[in-house]
């Protein structure tokens, strides 16, 4: 009886981690040329990194980001949509959101959930955070 629980428990753990391991990231908005709002991203970094690469051209076709400046350098924020937009009510309770000028308010902003950030410099080529 025991045997038959944990392997009913095995099996149970290993559909979950596999639903939340194959499902697809999904692009939800791109903002101020480096911001980008995903849902369902990668955990780990190695899976972020390898998302980052099978991506990025497309990201960069279709939503024109990274955009580096006159020297090369360009940061490109990854963060979690979250439970979407909302409105900054301007109190303490609110100075977690990060809120986009490029979209009419009064729900403009985000809570800030950071997910991965991509950097590039001359110097130090690419990193990832």
């Amino acid at each position: 009886m025991v045997k038959r629980i944990m392997f009913i428990t095995g099996i149970i753990f290993f559909i979950v981690t596999m639903f939340f391991y194959l499902r697809p990231v999904r692009i939800v908005a791109v903002h101020d040329h480096n911001t980008i709002l995903v849902r369902h991203f990668p955990l780990l970094k190695s899976r972020k990194i390898k998302w980052w690469e099978a991506n990025k051209k497309m990201i960069k076709e279709k939503y024109g980001i990274p955009v580096a400046d006159e020297e090369g350098f360009y940061n490109v924020y990854i963060l979690d949509f979250g439970d979407g937009y909302r409105a900054d009510s301007g109190t303490d309770e609110d100075s977690d959101l990060l809120c986009f000028e490029d979209m009419q308010g009064p729900t403009n902003c985000i809570e800030k959930e950071p997910l991965f950030s991509i950097s590039h410099s001359v110097n130090q080529l690419i990193s990832y955070d």
